[in-house]
């Protein structure tokens, strides 16, 4: 085979549109998956001497809207047993674990031509009122004691269904404040604290 006519040999342009097909596959499939952001952070506020603990979720789509979205916190404990280490996990109820829709993001345009002051791409998931998740933690903070959350949800377009999940390894994680509004994960201190 003569090596300017390599490319012009029906195997090679069929591999190579087959690499090229592929790759764009991907990157489409790719994009249109469910893109989420959780705060690295716990929000805890009191009100009446009574905590209350906070998780907020970003929908970072400028496009796509969330669908079926479910959320869910877990607390691992190592446990060890005679041939090594297990994992306890328990549930931790949450005061909804389920919306049916989060829109996508707002765009810089829609500042201009929108009075919507509404941040309907962020939803903030509060754990249920009678569990303080600070005292539970300084009470096993020996252990290794940690906190996943997860957030599982579809693209309203593709029907593609995500996983995103951040762990809270420390009780550093919890900070006292409120989360601001919109595309933000910052803990603000506020004054009903």
């Amino acid at each position: 085979m003569n090596p300017e006519n390599i490319f012009y040999h029906p195997y090679i342009v069929e591999l190579i549109g087959g690499l090229i097909t592929a790759v764009f596959t991907f990157v489409v499939i790719w994009n249109l998956r469910p893109r989420m952001k959780i705060s690295p952070n716990i929000a805890m506020i009191t009100k009446n001497g009574q905590p209350k603990f906070s998780i907020k979720v970003i929908n970072r789509s400028y496009v796509f809207q969330l669908i079926d979205v479910k959320f869910e916190l877990t607390k691992l404990k190592p446990n060890t047993t005679p041939k090594g280490m297990n994992i306890d996990i328990s549930k931790v109820e949450l005061k909804s674990d389920r919306i049916w829709f989060l829109s996508r993001r707002k765009s810089l345009f829609h500042k201009w031509f929108s009075k919507d002051t509404f941040a309907t791409f962020a939803i903030v998931v509060d754990v249920r009122k009678d569990i303080n998740l600070l005292s539970d933690w300084n009470k096993s903070v020996n252990q290794a004691v940690y906190y996943d959350f997860k957030v599982i949800a579809k693209n309203n377009f593709s029907g593609i269904t995500s996983i995103a999940h951040e762990k809270y390894s420390h009780p550093s994680s919890i900070v006292k404040g409120e989360f601001c509004h919109g595309n933000n994960l910052s803990i603000i201190e506020t004054k009903h604290n």
